[in-house]
């Protein structure tokens, strides 16, 4: 090789790493890539991509987990605290935005013995553990499960498009940070599986993805857990990837449903059977007549329990 090859190769790397661009990417993020924090990106954001970020604020993965004190149009308290099986004034923070149910924690991250059900309105019994060991590698953004150290609560920008620092600092946006339509099927639906799964990471100290980051193979960093109950929170991945491949063989992954900025239902991107009738647009026999497509939907049928093993009808003779 030239020597001034060299020097040029030398220079390049030099300015890279003054750029905090490290030359070890995952998914376009260098590994030694930092949180900056979800303001950061907003502060940007919020003027290419408003949709997005006003979207993502009043969605589940915003709500992921928060402040009690915070509490506003976006975050609220929906348990009846007046009845419930700790002392009302031990809640510091709120996980979950109270669609299905909330819990909660004390202000040293115990979650404490007790989850709202909204629709049974009321309290159920909740292993009181410690959320820096079992809950705060899902419901915080940069989380350090050795220091117990998160830079976000809720899932932030920067859980799904990895540490910005890079792409803050370099002129090359793109190359920076993970774009999930980027990805290939299979690592695209890793990206939601950190979290969206039931499994222990590779070392079996935490139930979940400890080190994982977007753009990386998660089987390097969690071990799904086998034969889980049909429909079972937090178990979609395992789905997918067991029952539910044919679709992800197809393409088919979470976001092709799910738009994780936001949206209503289960934050899906359409309502009703269009989205299903979207791609499966030959469909026979008496139940899938356009008065049945009507009267009921498909998940009825194909997604019992919402579990995403989307189950066929067995066929008779």
């Amino acid at each position: 090789m030239k020597k001034g090859m060299v020097k040029g190769l030398v220079v390049a790397a030099g300015i890279a790493l003054a750029l905090g661009v490290g030359t070890h990417a995952r998914g376009g993020v260098p590994a030694d890539a930092k949180y900056l924090g979800s303001k950061m990106c907003m502060a940007c954001h919020k003027g290419t991509n408003a949709a997005m970020v006003s979207g993502w604020a009043g969605s589940a993965h915003a709500k992921a987990l928060w402040k009690i004190e915070e509490a506003d149009s976006d975050h609220k308290v929906v348990a009846d605290l007046s009845k419930a099986p700790f002392p009302k004034d031990k809640a510091a923070y709120v996980l979950g935005g109270g669609i299905k149910q909330q819990a909660f924690l004390d202000a040293d991250l115990k979650v404490l013995p007790g989850k709202w059900v909204v629709k049974d309105s009321a309290w159920v019994p909740q292993d009181a553990v410690d959320a820096k060991k079992d809950c705060l590698g899902c419901h915080t953004t940069g989380y350090d499960p050795e220091a117990g150290t998160y830079k976000d609560l809720g899932v932030g920008c920067e859980m799904c498009h990895g540490p910005g620092s890079a792409h803050v600092s370099s002129s090359d946006k793109k190359g920076t940070i993970v774009k999930s339509s980027d990805l290939d099927p299979a690592p695209q639906a890793m990206v939601c599986g950190r979290c969206h799964s039931q499994g222990k990471s590779k070392d079996g100290r935490y139930p979940f993805a400890a080190g994982f980051h977007p753009g990386d193979d998660l089987d390097q960093f969690l071990v799904l857990t086998k034969d889980v109950p049909k429909g079972a929170m937090n178990a979609q991945y395992n789905e997918l990837r067991n029952g539910g491949g044919k679709h992800l063989a197809a393409g088919t992954v979470c976001e092709t449903c799910h738009d994780p900025h936001g949206g209503k239902d289960h934050m899906l991107r359409e309502t009703g059977n269009g989205l299903c009738l979207k791609c499966h647009t030959k469909l026979e026999g008496p139940q899938h007549s356009e008065a049945a497509l009507k009267s009921g939907q498909c998940s009825m049928c194909h997604m019992p329990s919402g579990s995403h093993v989307f189950l066929l009808p067995t066929k008779k003779g």
